[in-house]
């Protein structure tokens, strides 16, 4: 889905201070207890001291006031009501001190040295033993049109080694500049995606995104109809090929592709099954709220903020959706962010970006769009998968609404994963933080429950053509 609620995370984030016993300036880091860290950098000038909070996000908050005599350090941020009052300590060499931001957080701050700048390498255990070992397919690029909206798009066809023809899966990515793997902090999901399902004798195609990479269009100004368009594309495109099984092809997507694969299917009635991971089964508005406040929650914002900030997007939602044109969608949005930082819900930096952020054409959609009915109306197989600590497509109600939707289809699956997040990982919170630090890159769990699947109805499909 959309990145996660980065606003949330600013105005809660904005959470840190600094110090030091002989001189206060320079680089101060300290740890949370929700596990965040974040940087204080502070200043000397000609009258005392300024600086700046950099937080987990990479964003930077300008301190109102800063004050130190050599033993307490103070410094605060006016528009957030956030201050950070600390003492000295000398044995530890830190700041031990209290963070308060509509509830008090401990927090210690240490001087901060060159390996704190220095950013991590992370390993993609899934990806190397990929790259290393011999591949039991074969894999080549290709490019497809689109004629219903003239662009071309350029992908990734794979196909095991044997004699065909094969059964497919098209991938569809979800939100964002997406190439063909759906590189996600550095993960290559449809890579690790693809290799699986080519391992059990199922071809794949994954394209890049129009306007990503190889293929041609204006990402920027599509909406999630659009995108439907290049997925229909891709799998008339693929049916043609002569390796493949033109009658056991299905739709895969992640995140806003889960919205879009039950609408290929729905149109294109030779689509034999879908698979949504982590697929909204909820209107776009709905799901958002809960997106925003489960984010914020696993960043330790406090109940009250999370309840005043659920208040203040469907109000801004609502207002969108309700306009008749894009232009006026944005002037409403302006005035209702102006009232947001008024009341201190969101920050006045995220105010800059925020009305033209929501009132474009994708987001306009997507508010709007309820994918439950699509869901209802079909009657092939369909897999629905969520992990359990997913924040950005939250697990209880998403799942919820797809088990109603599909109540009626005696083939659908829908599978909750414990433990897991949006990219169905093994993860601890499910904090979109969290997915550069976790190794794997899907767990093993989720692929094999994934491939098993689509090998079943693949097999099925073939017995019942004998």
């Amino acid at each position: 889905m959309r990145k996660p609620a980065v606003l949330v995370v600013l105005s809660m984030l904005v959470i840190t201070a600094t110090a030091l016993a002989q001189e206060v300036a320079g680089d101060w880091t300290g740890q949370l207890n929700t596990g965040f860290t974040v940087r204080v950098h502070l200043e000397r000038t000609a009258t005392g001291y300024c600086g700046h909070l950099t937080n987990p996000s990479g964003n930077e908050t300008e301190f109102d006031q800063v004050t130190f005599d050599g033993k307490h350090l103070h410094f605060a941020v006016n528009k957030l009501n956030l201050s950070y009052d600390s003492v000295w300590d000398e044995n530890q060499q830190k700041w031990n001190g209290d963070l308060t931001f509509q509830q008090v957080y401990p927090l210690m701050l240490k001087r901060a040295v060159a390996a704190d700048f220095v950013p991590v390498q992370h390993k993609r255990p899934q990806e190397a033993v990929i790259a290393a070992q011999p591949r039991p397919y074969r894999e080549q690029d290709i490019r497809f049109d689109n004629p219903a909206d003239h662009n071309e798009l350029a992908g990734t066809l794979s196909v095991p080694n044997g004699k065909g023809p094969f059964p497919a899966v098209v991938l569809i990515s979800g939100t964002g500049h997406n190439t063909r793997d759906e590189d996600v902090w550095g993960h290559k999901i449809f890579l690790i995606l693809a290799d699986a399902l080519n391992r059990r004798g199922i071809a794949v195609l994954r394209y890049d995104k129009r306007g990503v990479g190889g293929s041609t269009g204006d990402y920027d100004a599509a909406t999630t109809v659009d995108f439907t368009s290049d997925a229909e594309a891709a799998v008339i495109w693929l049916k043609t090929q002569r390796e493949i099984d033109p009658h056991r092809v299905g739709v895969l997507g992640h995140s806003e592709g889960g919205v879009i694969a039950p609408v290929v299917a729905a149109e294109d009635k030779s689509v034999e099954f879908v698979v949504m991971i982590a697929g909204p089964a909820i209107r776009g508005d709905k799901l958002f709220v809960l997106q925003s406040a489960m984010t914020a929650k696993t960043y330790g914002a406090p109940d009250d903020y999370i309840a005043r900030r659920k208040l203040f997007d469907q109000e801004l939602y609502d207002a969108i959706i309700a306009a008749p044109s894009d232009a006026i969608a944005l002037d409403r949005a302006r005035v209702i962010v102006a009232k947001g930082v008024a009341d201190k819900v969101i920050d006045s930096n995220e105010a800059d970006t925020l009305p033209h952020d929501d009132a474009r054409p994708w987001e306009r959609y997507f508010l709007a769009y309820d994918p439950a009915p699509t869901l209802a109306s079909l009657r092939i197989p369909v897999l629905a998968l969520n992990g359990s600590l997913d924040v950005q497509v939250p697990a209880r109600e998403d799942l919820a609404a797809a088990r109603e939707a599909l109540k009626s289809n005696p083939k659908a699956t829908v599978i909750e994963l414990p433990g897991m997040n949006h990219l169905l990982q093994d993860a601890k919170t499910g904090s979109p933080n969290e997915y550069n630090d976790i190794e794997e890159t899907m767990s093993p769990t989720a692929l094999k429950i994934i491939c098993d699947w689509v090998s079943l109805q693949t097999r099925s499909r073939r017995k019942a053509e004998r």
